[in-house]
């Protein structure tokens, strides 16, 4: 459990992430010949850096991050980011998300995708000031769960960051996604 270390380079550690896990996966799945088109979709609080500079010219690969602006680390470009003001809050981060989480689907036509499921959008998170509720994040979760449901491709769920002044909610975000999961696995 755990996962998502999306600040790592191919050269160099950052961020507290010393190798990529995700990029490390879906190049495997590909050089396999497993899938050939990904979707990366990075709901941290943080921009997958590392992750946007390693599929940076690599088009079956699309990266896709919804983070804070004005917060580290230094960004990249992903294929496509939503830099996303201070307090944000539920209506307008879940608004973007199912305005381009479907587009992107439909146009990318992915059979492979990586959520980085990060509990740092939280309104409680001692980092990030994003202003997401507890049922938003849920939401949030529904949201990509369902959507790779209903266009029947595969997902796999990398938990990511989340660092809540009550490290219990932390545990909670994450509970939450995990039963997401299972939900729509039809494993309640």
């Amino acid at each position: 459990i755990g996962g998502g270390f999306h600040h790592a380079f191919p050269d160099h550690a950052e961020g507290f992430c010393y190798l990529n896990d995700v990029a490390i996966a879906a190049r495997l799945l590909r050089q396999e010949g497993q899938v050939n088109r990904v979707l990366i979709c990075d709901l941290d609080l943080h921009q997958g850096n590392g992750t946007a500079v390693i599929f940076q010219n690599e088009p079956e690969v699309f990266t896709f991050s919804m983070h804070q602006e004005d917060l580290y680390p230094m960004k990249e470009r992903s294929d496509l980011d939503i830099g996303l003001p201070i307090g944000v809050g539920d209506v307008e981060y879940l608004r973007l998300l199912r305005e381009n989480l479907p587009r992107l689907i439909d146009s990318h036509k992915p059979e492979m995708i990586f959520y980085l499921a990060g509990a740092d959008p939280f309104e409680g998170d001692q980092l990030g000031s994003l202003g997401i509720s507890m049922k938003g994040l849920r939401e949030r979760d529904r949201i990509v769960v369902e959507q790779a449901h209903k266009h029947n491709i595969p997902l796999t769920t990398t938990l990511a960051g989340g660092y809540a002044t009550d490290v219990w909610q932390t545990v909670e975000i994450h509970l939450n996604t995990c039963r997401e999961m299972m939900k729509q696995a039809g494993c309640e």
